[in-house]
């Protein structure tokens, strides 16, 4: 019977590992422009700042993300990165 368990508890383990990984592995694309600010109610404006553009390692493409000084922030999409570098979804 305890064999059963453990090998039961392993597979459920493996099953919510590979979950992650396939989470981990959807990068988010899209370059944002960030209005942060002081306190969560957003009443009390710090700033502005944007994602600094696209990197590329072989076929990996990834945003070069800027660093928001503030948990308190509203993004705003600016463009998606891929192959070909920053573009315009036809949807915007």
């Amino acid at each position: 019977m305890k064999i059963r368990v453990k090998a039961m508890l392993v597979g459920a383990a493996v099953v919510a590992a590979a979950g992650v990984t396939s989470a981990v592995a959807q990068t988010d694309l899209t370059a944002y422009h960030y209005v942060y600010y002081a306190d969560a109610a957003k009443t009390e404006y710090l700033g502005e700042i944007s994602d600094r553009g696209c990197g590329r390692s072989g076929s990996y493409s990834y945003v070069l993300r800027a660093n928001v000084p503030s948990p308190y922030y509203d993004a705003t999409p600016i463009y998606v990165c891929g192959g070909a570098g920053p573009t315009l979804p036809e949807n915007w």
